[in-house]
């Protein structure tokens, strides 16, 4: 097994880009769902961790926003614990296609941010991640919140990998992709 190393700066607490008028400078209350927002840097990329308790359960997001190039976010996961953020933080640093990260096509610079009603506004784990002619898409259930849809394709042909919440899908993508990885046949 290789030896991973997280290769970026350390996790930092971040506070969070707020929502006000014009002229207003109140102190923002921070929702109580709020677990951690920190953030660290690698030569390429701004990683966010997001920590958020949402209906009992902790959900733990990973985010690279990409320094070079044309400015892109990508949802690298969402995650039961810290630890396993910053297990897949390695595996992206160490090698990006290791990794099968989402890109959020309608984020801007606003991507992450607390509203005046406390509300905290922030990508799902939802996306799209192509590499040449093969692509992940995850997409929202329009009549079920909280369900995702996701599926391979390669080409012409599409397989259905499965629905559930954010975190299942996410390990549904990831065991798709390990799988393809190890299978493959011209190693």
């Amino acid at each position: 097994m290789r030896d991973l190393r997280i290769q970026a700066s350390r996790w930092q607490a971040q506070s969070l880009p707020v929502d006000t008028e014009a002229g207003t400078f109140s102190e923002p209350v921070l929702p109580a769902s709020l677990l951690d927002h920190s953030v660290c840097r690698s030569v390429d990329f701004l990683y966010h961790r997001l920590g958020i308790q949402v209906e009992g359960e902790s959900n733990w997001y990973l985010y690279a926003l990409s320094l070079t190039g044309e400015p892109s976010l990508w949802v690298l996961g969402v995650f039961d614990t810290p630890g396993q953020v910053d297990f897949f933080l390695s595996l992206h640093t160490d090698n990006p296609l290791k990794v099968p990260a989402l890109r959020q096509f309608d984020a801007g610079p606003g991507w992450l941010r607390l509203g005046r009603d406390g509300e905290l506004h922030y990508p799902h784990y939802s996306g799209v991640y192509q590499v040449g002619l093969k692509s992940y898409r995850v997409m929202p259930v329009a009549a079920q919140e909280g369900m995702f849809n996701a599926s391979y394709g390669d080409r012409d042909h599409v397989d259905y990998l499965g629905q559930g919440s954010e975190k299942e899908v996410c390990l549904l993508v990831y065991g798709h992709f390990d799988s393809r990885l190890r299978g493959c046949k011209l190693c």
